[in-house]
């Protein structure tokens, strides 16, 4: 096709070769604009300038070069990869996208085509969108109209050679190119109205455009204009609320000034605040008027502070004069002080110039008068710190002195009363003190070293008339028998013979005597004589106690030593027990349930013994030494060794306890393999029984009339094992492989409640047969299935007891059972499995523990106070997660409003009542 979409006549290149573009495509051009679109929501959006972006699907793809409410706009093509409804040119955000906005079903141009689009892309086409090359919009048009009216519409072939060669390939004959030219001329025609028509659309898109960008212009002015006076609002609101911010922050000094720059900014900036007008006079106003009130609140606030100023330093004024006055008496007494400490240093002057007198009272005398002076001292010096400490407070009311001037001296500078003149005289009390202190030490001194010389004296001339005493012959010497007699009188010491000699010797040398001189040698000499002899008794008495003390310390230790020897050979037994007992445990897998309970009743036998002989080990270790007296140097080590014996006693009973553990767990393992044995005995037996039940279609009812006696409503364990052996050796309800021990061994599984007889509904119990729903299934009236109505339908975890069954249905040859709903009583016929595999009904029930409760022996729980001990010790707590099996049919106890039923528990068989739901509908199990 040509360039117009007019076939191309003739062959060849050169000057009329095949353009670069269909006819009606955009051709090579890589921008143009898209002018029109009639709709008013994708017209906005897809109107604008485009460039070549990239390629797709081997075409070329464009892009706006601006973006719509944040969008990009694309136009690209799509193949027929997904349907050839889905190819074409497209318009949309993203290439291959869900979401577009505009569609040409044309898939033959190379690219977009410049008309003929649709948008919506589900729409008819819109003769307004153009798609024209940059530049090309108006130019387009006009060259096409000068073509048009310079040579015709045939001047759309161009000019020169291309028409000559057009009219050179011509057909000679007339008729024909008479029929040729006929359709050209058609063609043309038609080629120039479309030409035509387009210019029109083009010129109204360029309208269209022209008046839009004119209309944004406007409003761009517009918004520029509103934007100014928005801004001069702004300015002038900040202004204003700037100087109201200053008006707020005023002070007593700044407050007019700022009152008239607020005025000055409100003539000036109000009228250009827009409808803030009203809201700025408000804000003026308030803060003016705040602004009033706490100016008049900071003046009044600075009177009040300086009324307060003036009275404080009347005050202090006050406070001083009366300080001066307190330092001018504390001077006074200090200046008293100091004239009593002057006259106490005279009178200690005189008394130490004092030769001293003859006796100690005659010194005491002599310094009564000093002793009456430092008195007076001593309480001037209270009298003074008193009134210094009572007056402490007001003194410090005094001013600080104004410093000296330079080289001048106090006197000179005028001494005003200051805190540095009571300093002064502070210290002048302290210096006259440590005076008086130093003064009365000296005379006391002195004066005691008086009496000291008076003492000395008189113990002389007592020491001499002793001496006198004892010399008999009166001729100034002792001899040894007088120096015996003198030892005697005065120390009540018989001295030694060879003492004597030697302290004769010592002293009196050759002479005949100890003369007076010597008399304190000899004195010094008796004394050393006296100690040594006592050191030799003490010595004696010393020795003995130590033989007494290792004696008695021997001897309890012997018992300590006895004592700990048994406390060694019981933990020996009892560590014995306790291997014994553990290895019981191990051993006890290989041994049957009556071996292991005997080793383990011989084993606690033997434990007990050495029970009781660790308990007299123990007492006899925790009473040691009650009531033992024992030196006192021994009771530290006495009760070192007590506490010894009663930390290893201790021992010995930890020992016994973690033995008696062992022991207890061996008895426990040995009860539960009895139990575990019991129970498959009990198990072979039921399954036994029930065998025969259902070879025979017996009801438990008939069964255990069967078992027990005629009219009896209980069968022991002998009528058990009879009815057990005579069962049939083989077929259904065989009897099983058990020996008479067994036998009676499997009745105590069946009498769960240790009656010694089981009784019908104990029977009844045992031999309940329960089936869990695991699919929903109906339960019918009927055992055929066909023709049976459905009672209900069954959901999965409900229980059912097997009444009867199960029995194979004829026609779909699935087993059924006759069951009674647990639930609700609903009785009725139940399909166990499907013939194609499907399990409905699973053998056994089980509740599982919700949350903590009690297993308790009777069914009521309304216990009087005389029966709540024993049912007390008749529960067992439940823990979450226990397993139970159901042994009846869950019934409410009116009184406590209670759901209960009977379980076993799995894991130990204890049979008694739980409750399953709570007077207040709180589930204590479910079905596991």
């Amino acid at each position: 096709r040509s360039w117009w979409g007019w076939p191309r006549l003739g062959h060849g290149g050169g000057a009329d070769a095949r353009p670069l573009g269909m006819a009606g495509e955009l051709g090579a051009a890589q921008r143009f604009t898209l002018i029109g679109c009639a709709h008013e929501v994708i017209g906005p959006i897809v109107r604008g300038d485009f460039v070549l972006a990239s390629a797709n699907h081997g075409k070329p793809a464009y892009k706006k070069t601006t973006l719509s409410n944040g969008l990009e706009v694309l136009i690209y093509f799509w193949d027929e990869r997904d349907g050839a409804g889905a190819s074409g040119w497209w318009i949309g955000p993203q290439i291959g996208g869900n979401m577009v906005w505009g569609h040409h079903p044309n898939r033959s141009t190379s690219t977009p085509p410049t008309s003929g689009w649709q948008a919506p892309h589900s729409g008819p086409p819109d003769a307004t969108i153009v798609l024209s090359p940059a530049g090309a919009v108006g130019s387009a048009v006009g060259g096409y109209c000068g073509g048009a009216s310079a040579g015709g519409p045939m001047s759309t072939f161009g000019h020169g050679s291309a028409a000559a060669t057009f009219a050179a390939a011509l057909p000679q004959n007339d008729a024909v190119r008479a029929t040729i030219q006929a359709r050209l001329e058609a063609q043309r025609q038609s080629q120039f109205s479309q030409m035509e028509e387009t210019r029109r659309r083009m010129l109204e898109a360029n309208q269209l455009r022209a008046m839009e960008m004119s209309k944004q212009q406007e409003m761009a002015m517009q918004r520029q204009q509103e934007m100014r006076r928005f801004q001069q609002e702004q300015m002038a609101q900040v202004a204003i609320r700037m100087m109201v911010q200053k008006i707020r922050n005023a002070t007593p000094e700044n407050f007019d000034v700022l009152k008239e720059e607020l005025a000055q900014t409100l003539a000036s900036q109000f009228d250009r605040c827009g409808a803030q007008k009203a809201l700025l006079q408000e804000e003026s106003d308030n803060a003016l008027n705040q602004a009033a009130k706490r100016i008049e609140d900071i003046r009044e606030q600075r009177a009040r502070a300086e009324e307060a100023r003036r009275e404080a330093e009347r005050s202090r004024q006050e406070a001083a004069e009366k300080a001066r006055r307190l330092l001018a008496e504390l001077s006074e007494l200090a200046d008293g002080l100091e004239e009593s400490v002057r006259g106490l240093q005279a009178g200690a002057a005189e008394f130490a110039q004092q030769s001293g007198a003859g006796t100690e009272e005659e010194a005491g005398r002599a310094g009564e008068p000093v002793e009456r002076l430092i008195q007076a001292a001593t309480e001037r010096v209270s009298t003074c710190q008193e009134f210094s400490k009572a007056h402490t407070a007001d003194l410090r009311a005094l001013p600080v002195a104004a410093p000296r001037p330079p080289g001048a001296s106090s006197q000179e500078a005028g001494e005003e009363p200051s805190l540095q003149l009571l300093q002064k005289v502070q210290l002048r009390i302290t210096a006259s003190k440590h005076l008086l202190d130093t003064e009365a030490k000296g005379f006391r001194a002195s004066l005691e070293r008086i009496r000291k010389r008076a003492a000395a004296a008189r113990d002389m001339q007592r020491y001499l008339s002793v001496f006198s005493k004892y010399d008999k012959d009166a001729d100034g010497m002792l001899n040894k028998t007088e120096i015996m007699q003198y030892a005697q009188g005065e120390f009540q010491f018989a001295i030694p013979e060879p003492a004597l000699e030697k302290i004769f010797h010592a002293i009196a040398g050759g002479g005949a005597g100890v003369r007076e001189a010597d008399f304190h040698r000899l004195a010094v000499a008796v004394g050393i004589a006296r100690e040594h002899v006592r050191d030799l008794e003490r010595r004696r008495l010393r020795e003995d106690r130590e033989r007494a003390l290792a004696a008695q310390k021997a001897e309890a230790q012997a018992k300590i030593d006895e004592l700990a020897a048994r406390i060694k050979a019981v933990e020996a037994e009892i560590a014995e027990a306790s291997r014994q007992s553990r290895a019981l445990v191990v051993e006890g897998k290989a041994l049957t349930s009556a071996e292991m309970l005997a080793k383990a009743e011989e084993a606690e036998t033997g434990f007990k013994a050495i029970t009781e002989k660790a308990s007299e080990v123990v007492s006899a270790a925790q009473s040691f030494g009650a009531g033992t007296e024992v030196d006192d140097v021994l009771q530290a080590w006495f009760e070192v060794e007590k506490q010894k014996l009663r930390t290893a006693s201790a021992g010995v009973e930890s020992q016994s306890q973690r033995a008696a553990a062992a022991l207890e767990k061996a008895k426990t393992e040995a009860a539960k393999k009895e139990a575990s044995e019991v129970k498959d005995l009990a198990s072979k037996v039921v399954l036994a029984l029930k065998a025969h039940q259902t070879s025979n279609s017996l009801t438990a009812d008939a069964l255990f009339e069967a078992i027990a006696s005629e009219g009896a409503e209980g069968f022991g364990p002998d009528r058990l094992a009879a009815f057990v052996r005579g069962l049939p050796s083989s077929g259904e309800g065989e009897a099983p492989a058990l020996s008479e021990d067994d036998l009676h061994r499997a009745f105590a599984g069946l009498d769960e409640d240790r009656a010694g007889v089981v009784s019908r509904a104990a029977f009844a119990e045992v031999m309940m047969v329960l089936m869990k729903v695991v699919k929903d299934v109906a339960i019918t009236t009927g055992l055929a299935i066909k023709g049976a109505t459905t009672v209900r339908r069954l959901e999965i975890g409900e229980v059912v007891q097997v009444l009867e069954g199960p029995i194979k249905e004829e026609q779909t040859e699935v087993m059924r059972i006759r069951a009674k709903v647990m639930e609700d009583g609903v009785e009725g016929w139940v399909t166990v499995a499907g013939n194609q595999g499907s399990e409905f009904l699973t053998q056994g029930a089980y509740l599982r523990v919700l949350k903590d409760t009690i297993l308790t022996e009777g069914f009521d729980l309304d216990a009087g106070k005389d029966e709540a001990r024993k049912v007390k010790e008749l529960t067992r707590k439940l823990k979450p997660g226990e397993l139970l099996e159901l042994r009846g049919w869950a019934k409410k106890q009116e009184e406590t409003g209670l759901t209960r039923t009977k379980v076993r528990a799995k894991s130990d068989g204890m049979v008694g009542y739980v409750t399953t739901i709570g007077n207040t509908g709180i589930k204590f199990v479910e079905v596991a």
